[in-house]
């Protein structure tokens, strides 16, 4: 007999189909012996217990077929009551939505009101204002990056001067040759470099304020046109 069964509580976190099911079998019961005693068409009961809402009839339809199941199952009918309005709330039959009761768990309706969009936007500002700093502390603590434009290394000049310019990227401070030179903004500096006849040696230096040093040195050589004359002449 399947009634005469004392009523037992639900402590399962299984979808209600995957229970109702469960405890069938526990009990021995096929769905003819429960179609015979809930005087529910097996097909519907196989949908409940597979938990496909949307091949059953309207709510006050199957809420009935669901307590007349537990009641042969000798389940609380209050608590599977209340287990099943849960379950059945994510499925909107009036909206026409026909989605599969597992469909229907994993989807999660996002509500954004006022509050929920001040705080994603103070959300997103501060990830900006921390990533900006974070950008700014990387570049502020690292070496700079020096970059020598002008004159090429070992190369040989006719003239007395020579124009030097490169870029100091994160570079506060310059030197060629121990004296200071100007940077701008963007990291770039020239200056003319007086020069001495024969090799030349050419030291740029650019620092910072975490005191991290770059340098680069160069030779120069300066060969009036006159020497280059004579030194064609002697050949």
């Amino acid at each position: 007999m399947v009634n005469g069964f004392k009523k037992r509580k639900i402590a399962s976190e299984k979808p209600l189909g995957e229970f109702l099911k469960s405890v069938r079998i526990g009990k021995e019961l096929s769905i003819c012996d429960s179609e015979a005693a809930c005087k529910v068409k097996a097909k519907y009961l196989e949908d409940l217990e597979a938990g496909n809402w949307q091949s059953l009839p309207s709510f006050a339809y199957t809420r009935g077929f669901v307590l007349a199941y537990a009641k042969c199952l000798g389940l609380d009918r209050k608590e599977v009551e209340k287990k099943f309005e849960h379950e059945y709330g994510f499925i909107n039959f009036q909206a026409g939505k026909n989605m599969s009761y597992q469909k229907a768990l994993g989807e999660k309706k996002v509500l954004i009101t006022p509050k929920v969009a001040v705080y994603t936007t103070f959300s997103m500002f501060l990830i900006a204002m921390f990533a900006y700093i974070a950008f700014q502390v990387a570049g502020f603590a690292g070496a700079p990056v020096l970059q020598l434009m002008n004159p090429s290394n070992n190369s040989i000049v006719e003239s007395d001067s020579v124009n030097v310019r490169g870029l100091a990227e994160n570079g506060d401070y310059l030197t060629i040759n121990n004296e200071a030179v100007p940077v701008t903004t963007d990291g770039h500096f020239s200056t003319n470099l007086k020069l001495q006849r024969g090799l030349n040696v050419i030291k740029v230096q650019a620092s910072n304020r975490a005191e991290k040093e770059t340098s680069q040195i160069i030779t120069i050589e300066y060969k009036p046109k006159t020497a280059l004359i004579e030194t064609g002449q002697t050949q």
